[in-house]
């Protein structure tokens, strides 16, 4: 069953957001003493405040989590109902003025809480992480600099991964009927938490222009995204996981066309020709995209015209790219395919903490004749070759580069195995 997450923009998606806060909040954890039986919501005067925007996950049509960025106004931040963040402030602002590149500008700083998640979907970390993503991609178009947040001290590691530090002790807060503690970050950290291994295969394009906008999506292995023939709406990027493009011909016969990775955007031709889906698009293993709707995209490009040159030349590359995996699949021989198949893994795997050198991908044999159209024994042999040139080691679900597999500078290989 998939998950959607996006901002609230309708009645109805802020209805669902309010409620579902009444019911985590003070129905299952007994916090707020607002909120009465025949109103079951919770809501406050900063979600009525200027630069205020609710996030919404759902599934199967049903709101299983929440969480409010809001930006600073004459009021302050939801964070510092809790705690005085005054001298916080003036130490950052300090910090931030001091920097060259920041002369004359101020630091701006945003708030995010109101985290509610259902507690079906609690441990499920991917919903939570989903709603910090999309939340964190608003804050990027609030040309946020610093976010400070008031907490429950239990969700303090969850935090901490996105680069949070407190900046208090814990208290109790009895109108909340919890412990909070206060914390902060600079806006770039969690930033690179949310963005930082996609921005470096997807065009900053995207990123620059739609971040704030972006919906994400959560499929399970073989959920279909799309159909071929469906209408299309939305153009996706792959953060986490893998989607096959497969057609059907005439005679309902199924061919795959690509399996694609984290970096991969996919969809954006039909959405800007007007026309139907012309392939599936289906998730291989759990898999997390990124979406950008086609209204928001033209909304965009109306407000800013100088933007079509950035996205006529995305076209050009995106035709050159398709042009050459056409010519590998229709003349190359086997090796050949398999090899083009590597250097574009090579290109989405994922650094090794110990050596940038080295990377690795959670593929294997069966995935990669997938997608080069090649016998599994065909794509062994060839990976048998450069496991003793050194290239790389492998498993059944799993590449570890030791180099680029196009570079003839041999790198050494580490003594342990990702096998």
């Amino acid at each position: 069953m998939s998950i959607k997450i996006k901002i609230a923009r309708t009645a109805k998606e802020l209805d669902d957001v309010f409620n579902l806060r009444y019911r985590v909040y003070v129905e299952e954890k007994g916090r707020f003493e607002g909120g009465a039986a025949e109103n079951p919501r919770v809501v406050d005067h900063f979600d009525s405040v200027p630069g205020v925007v609710n996030i919404v996950a759902y599934s199967d049509g049903e709101a299983v989590g929440s969480m409010r960025v809001n930006e600073d106004t004459e009021i302050g931040l939801p964070a510092e109902v809790y705690f005085d963040f005054s001298e916080i402030r003036q130490n950052l602002t300090r910090k931030f003025e001091s920097e060259k590149s920041n002369e004359g500008v101020r630091p701006v700083f945003v708030s995010g809480g109101m985290l509610a998640v259902h507690k079906d979907w609690r441990n499920r970390r991917n919903v939570i992480f989903a709603l910090f993503k999309t939340a964190i991609g608003v804050m990027h178009d609030m040309c946020a600099s610093f976010v400070i947040c008031s907490i429950s001290e239990e969700t303090l590691p969850m935090y901490g991964r996105l680069g949070f530090k407190t900046v208090s002790k814990g208290e109790w807060k009895p109108e909340v009927g919890d412990n909070m503690i206060a914390i902060a970050a600079p806006f770039n950290k969690v930033f690179d938490w949310a963005f930082g291994k996609i921005s470096k295969s997807v065009d900053e394009f995207w990123l620059d222009n739609f971040c704030g906008q972006f919906e994400r999506i959560l499929l399970s292995p073989g959920e279909v995204l799309f159909n071929q023939d469906d209408l299309a709406n939305h153009t996706y990027a792959i953060d986490e996981g893998w989607i096959a493009i497969s057609r059907e011909d005439p005679n309902g016969n199924e061919m795959v066309l690509a399996n694609l990775s984290r970096g991969a955007l996919f969809g954006e031709l039909a959405v800007f020709d007007g026309e139907r889906r012309s392939a599936k698009a289906s998730a291989l293993v759990n898999t997390e995209l990124i979406s950008i709707e086609r209204s928001h995209m033209f909304e965009m490009l109306k407000k800013n015209p100088d933007h079509m040159e950035q996205l006529l030349k995305h076209f050009a590359k995106r035709v050159r790219d398709t042009d050459n995996m056409a010519m590998v699949q229709a003349f190359a021989p086997q090796t050949g395919r398999v090899e083009f198949a590597l250097n574009e893994l090579w290109k989405s795997a994922t650094p090794s903490l110990k050596n940038p050198n080295h990377r690795s991908i959670k593929v294997g044999p069966e995935q990669i004749a997938r997608t080069s159209r090649v016998r599994e024994d065909e794509v062994r042999k060839v990976l048998e070759m450069k496991k003793s040139q050194k290239v790389l080691d492998y498993g059944d679900k799993v590449v570890k580069f030791f180099r680029d597999p196009e570079s003839d500078n041999e790198l050494d290989k580490d003594n342990d195995s990702p096998i």
